[in-house]
């Protein structure tokens, strides 16, 4: 920041012109929010002024509202300082984005512990690197030159997507995108607006949240226990449900199918759309008692809109996509080339190649073996709990659900295991805590690793909890 000088040859008034110096410097971004300023002595003295002079030029920056004065925190420029200031003025508080939420309690929990290279996360939601089909670009080059030459059209990937989904979709209902991510934004900006209302079906991943945040979107939660109501759906005027396909061993069951038929009902009377987020696995057989998505259910209303991604081929490689009713899907198009979200040619043409290649089916198989090798370890060294966990039994290869029945809430079980740095899919089932450790989304031996920080996060618990009985 400049330094200040007065001019004892102006006309101005000396407190105007401290005044307008550091109006002048909120404004042009030299003095951020926050920002401590000297005290009335300190200025005075620093300034060759008499203390009354700055004791005025304080006062009227206070009345503008630009700074704050606090017994025992000094003066500083105000937080409202932004917002009061012209309309024609830019500052760096001004342009920053609102709609963050930077003081959310589990989002900045998670942040912290991230940071540390210790850290296990199994909520990536996409494959660890030790089972994608190339580990660098160096492996994917046999994929780049196939002798087939065809212009690379999304329509023929979507083809391929849909005979892997092993579901009622068509290309036709499909867009294609680059990402997971991507199509999250399509889909927010088709149905939503900064300062809407949503609804949000636990369990879910949380991480999927992040850009409805961010875009300003407010959250409501309801699960299996807490139903939506339509008394919460009239008073908080609900824009959009959000759902998901999560594997889980309740949804094997005739009573979770009618659940979503209500649910599907419910949003149908209110006229609200569904957004399902699919987190499929392709390298797993599908069970025979496959739980029908949302997406499938709903398939004759046309109110749902289902999101997914496919990772696996290389690390930080996926494709995502969109399915939909056809009028839909047009809309969702367009916007995708309006937001210039299509995915670049290259990536067409290389995840077209590999989905139809002897080598992906080959990697399937060699992949479905290693996911049954690590259940089996982790299995075993979960049986050290088997007095305090119930696992569940389901078809699902690509991870390991368990119920816990401690005397502590899902929150106090999260914050135990970020503690032992371990991030986990968790969320409280008939009185119980449910989680879900997956076998894909880190290398084998952080999944050891994990899984012996969660036995002895959930020994000490245990015991915990038998203290407070006893």
């Amino acid at each position: 920041m400049a330094r200040f000088i007065l001019n004892l040859e102006s006309n101005k008034p000396l407190y105007k012109q401290i005044v307008d110096y550091y109006e002048t410097s909120i404004i042009n971004g030299s003095l951020q929010i926050g920002t401590s300023l000297p005290t009335e002595r300190d200025l005075a003295l620093k300034l060759g002024v008499n203390r009354s002079t700055v004791t005025t030029a304080y006062a009227e920056l206070r009345a503008n509202g630009l700074i704050t004065s606090k017994q025992g925190s000094g003066t500083r420029v105000s937080k409202e300082a932004a917002d009061l200031l012209p309309d024609h003025s830019i500052t760096w508080s001004k342009l920053r984005n609102h709609h963050l939420v930077e003081d959310s309690s589990i989002f900045s929990k998670v942040t912290n512990y991230m940071n540390e290279p210790s850290f296990i996360n199994f909520l990536s939601g996409s494959v660890a690197p030790d089972l994608c089909l190339a580990r660098t670009a160096s492996d994917l080059i046999p994929f780049t030159t196939r002798s087939e030459s065809y212009p690379p059209i999304a329509s023929r990937v979507a083809q391929s997507l849909c005979y892997l989904l092993d579901g009622e979709v068509t290309p036709d209902n499909m867009v294609i995108t680059s990402s997971l991510e991507h199509a999250l934004l399509i889909a927010v900006k088709c149905f939503l607006n900064p300062g809407d209302t949503i609804a949000v079906e636990e369990p879910v991943n949380y991480s999927n949240l992040n850009m409805l945040l961010a875009s300003g979107i407010k959250i409501n939660w309801f699960s299996s226990e807490r139903p939506l109501t339509n008394q919460l759906i009239e008073k908080e005027n609900i824009q959009l449900v959000v759902t998901s396909s999560l594997y889980d061993h309740s949804t094997y069951t005739t009573s979770t199918i009618q659940k979503r038929k209500k649910l599907l009902s419910q949003c149908e009377k209110w006229n609200i759309p569904i957004l399902e987020l699919h987190d499929a696995q392709f390298f797993m057989q599908p069970s025979r008692e496959k739980l029908r998505s949302y997406y499938e259910l709903g398939q004759d209303r046309k109110m749902v809109l289902q999101i997914g991604h496919m990772t696996g081929i290389s690390p930080g490689i996926s494709i995502g996509w969109i399915l939909g009713p056809e009028n839909v899907i047009e809309r969702v198009h367009d916007l995708q080339i309006q937001l210039s979200l299509n995915p670049p040619p290259i990536l067409l043409e290389l995840v077209e190649n590999i989905l139809n290649s002897d080598e992906m089916n080959d990697h399937f198989e060699k992949v479905s073996r290693e996911l049954i090798n690590r259940k089996q370890e982790v299995l075993h060294k979960l049986s050290a709990l088997q007095d305090h966990i119930t696992i569940l039994d389901q078809d699902d290869p690509t991870a390991i659900w368990f119920d816990f029945t401690p005397a502590l809430n899902q929150h106090e079980v999260f914050d135990s295991l970020l503690e032992a740095k371990i991030l986990l899919l968790i969320y409280g089932h008939d009185h119980a805590v449910r989680m879900k450790l997956p076998l894909s989304y880190v290398r084998k031996e952080a999944l050891l690793e994990g899984t012996s920080r969660l036995i002895a996060v959930l020994n000490r618990l245990h015991i915990m909890q038998y203290a407070e009985i006893y």
